[in-house]
């Protein structure tokens, strides 16, 4: 019985998927020619460092209305500008997802204001993001009694089948301004 026990376990934690688009164990990563920007829990779990949120452009492509997605982002930050990357220069795909973020990690999480998360505005990017960790957490004793305080949202990019890294600008990696603290 504790074998089995032991290789469920061990077999659920080989199964979970790093995102929910993951294919062959490719962590949702940009493909040929390709770069993405996402965001994502850091140390969400002790398993791991990273627990995935969102990433442009798959955003963009789950975007209700796409004039919407185009105010908030910018005229030029569309899905062909990111599968339009030949030179594949990790540098251009930092830049670039700097750019883009840099303008949307100052965003209040208690705001209702339109974002990426919630093109209508209504509910805050804090709630949310909320659900997401109790979603994470449910099963956590510790969270149970005392919720989550000061979780770090940072940035990273993908470029041309890369792994993820942080987006940086002299040699600071972006965050959110804001920690998120949630309770249970």
């Amino acid at each position: 019985m504790k074998t089995t026990l032991v290789l469920s376990v061990v077999l659920a934690a080989v199964a979970a998927k790093f995102c929910p688009g993951e294919r062959n164990g490719n962590e949702c990563r940009a493909g040929d020619n390709a770069y993405k920007c996402s965001v994502f829990f850091e140390n969400l779990t002790p398993r791991r460092k990273l627990t995935w949120i969102g990433a442009l452009p798959d955003a963009l492509k789950k975007a209700k209305n796409k004039a919407e997605a185009k105010e908030i982002l910018g005229a030029d930050v569309t899905e062909e500008s990111f599968n339009n990357f030949p030179g594949c220069q990790a540098s251009a795909a930092n830049a670039r997802c700097y750019t883009t973020l840099n303008k949307q990690r100052s965003v209040p999480l208690d705001s209702c204001d339109r974002n990426l998360i919630n093109t209508s505005g209504s509910e805050t990017i804090g709630d949310y993001l909320c659900k997401q960790v109790r979603r994470w957490k449910k099963n956590d004793s510790d969270f149970k009694a005392n919720g989550i305080k000061n979780l770090k949202l940072p940035f990273y990019y993908s470029a041309c089948n890369g792994p993820w890294e942080p987006v940086t600008n002299s040699g600071s990696d972006l965050y959110a301004d804001e920690d998120l603290c949630c309770n249970p």
